[in-house]
């Protein structure tokens, strides 16, 4: 009895999940439109050799959203200068970073603080991860 083969299609599938390609061509084309550099394959190839360590080291790769990002980000929808924002702007503003599936735990509103440990706790879930090197 010969053995039921895999198709191109599904051993080609197959390779793109074991390796999280779609991820990671997400994550450079991401970067690289996001930094708009005068040497596009330069940037590039500084950004794999970030995910390669990550890789390596078995860690996430770093968000391209530093501090003074969510800061601004938090400001954008402190549009009365309260110090807080409403759980709607707060899914409004995850969506603007990318979260897309976050709901607000509550209807209260957040202050900076809280809207920053979210915000950092949201992006580290969907952050590249990339399966250990051989």
């Amino acid at each position: 009895l010969e053995m039921a083969r895999k198709g191109p299609k599904q051993e080609a599938e197959e390779y793109l999940e074991q390796h999280n390609i779609r991820a990671l061509f997400k994550h450079l084309s991401t970067r690289l439109l996001f930094a708009k550099p005068e040497d596009p394959k330069a940037f590039l190839v500084a950004e794999l050799k970030k995910v390669y360590e990550c890789q390596k080291n078995q860690t996430p790769v770093p968000s391209m959203f530093e501090e003074k990002d969510l800061v601004a980000m938090f400001g954008m929808f402190d549009v009365t200068g309260c110090g807080k924002i409403s759980h709607t702007q707060l899914e409004q503003a995850m969506r603007n970073l990318g979260i897309d599936d976050y709901t607000a735990p509550s209807t209260d509103q957040v202050n900076l603080k809280t809207f920053q440990a979210i915000a950092k706790d949201e992006l580290s879930k969907v952050a590249l991860r990339m399966p250990p090197l051989p």
